[in-house]
């Protein structure tokens, strides 16, 4: 049985925890999972709450490096926000101070990762375009192997940061205020827009999954994502048109104050993603 290698954020991670609802038990199957045995493989989730696009990157280009390439059955990008920052921490503990293997950290003792959604040191534009470059890199090395690839956009790369950043779980129970973005939101959101399109060039779309128009899941997730788009689809519509849960979607997901997804939510995303599989 070969490996299916995924990394993303919290709507990816096996081990989620509801910040709003910490008592709950959250162990249901997550999309991975479920994905991997309809492809009839082993899974390898590498996803952490709140990870970046660095993160999601380096956790897969590490474990593509130390797996038997003929044991890599397919990799999946489900990509983050590019606002979000990760880094990496080297700690000592234990008898003698020897390293410990850190859960978010599979391969290295030692090393283990944080990440933080404000504060990250540049701007929107050149946040975009590391990770664009990222999406390149991880289909380039796939590439190199001879390995299937999938990447998509599971929550919107730009978009919300520009918009004005919604609150996490915690800032909504203490009825703290959305983040404001402080630059022009139409002109930066049409910079970002021709910066993607300047990439696209780079990218295979053929590895990039987004909007495909289904009749079936209409009722359940509501427009833009599932609005039928004229022509080709680009795949700066695929960035925009990320794979998250609608906003009115409410069954698939905990609750007001958590919208990550429930059981029903993974079940649907692990549909709607293999559905777009082809």
């Amino acid at each position: 049985m070969k490996k299916l290698i995924v990394s993303g954020c919290s709507y990816t991670a096996k081990d989620y925890i509801s910040s709003a609802h910490p008592e709950m038990d959250c162990s249901w199957p997550k999309w991975p999972e479920m994905l991997a045995k309809k492809l009839n493989m082993e899974i390898v989730n590498l996803a952490f709450n709140g990870a970046g696009n660095r993160f999601i990157l380096q956790t897969l280009l590490e474990a593509i490096e130390r797996t038997p390439k003929e044991e890599i059955g397919m990799v999946i990008a489900a990509w983050s926000q590019a606002n979000r920052d990760d880094w990496q921490e080297y700690h000592r503990t234990g008898p003698k101070l020897k390293p410990i293997q850190f859960k978010n950290e599979r391969f290295v003792k030692g090393f283990k990762w944080d990440n933080m959604r404000i504060g990250r040191l540049g701007s929107i534009f050149g946040w975009v375009r590391e990770s664009l470059l990222g999406y390149i890199t991880l289909q380039n090395v796939c590439k190199r192997y001879n390995i299937p690839l999938k990447q998509f956009q599971m929550i919107g790369l730009y978009n919300g940061w520009i918009s004005g950043l919604g609150r996490t779980e915690d800032e909504i129970k203490a009825g703290l205020p959305n983040y404001v973005y402080e630059g022009d939101t139409e002109a930066d959101r049409q910079q970002i827009r021709l910066l993607i399109q300047d990439y696209e060039q780079f990218i295979d779309e053929d590895t990039f999954l987004g909007y495909k128009k289904t009749t079936d899941l209409n009722d359940k997730l509501s427009p833009p994502m599932w609005a039928p788009i004229e022509g080709s689809v680009t795949l700066l519509d695929k960035i925009a048109y990320p794979m998250e849960l609608s906003a009115g979607d409410d069954i698939h997901k905990i609750s007001k104050f958590d919208e990550h997804p429930n059981e029903l939510g993974q079940q649907k995303l692990a549909e709607v993603i293999y559905d777009r599989m082809g």
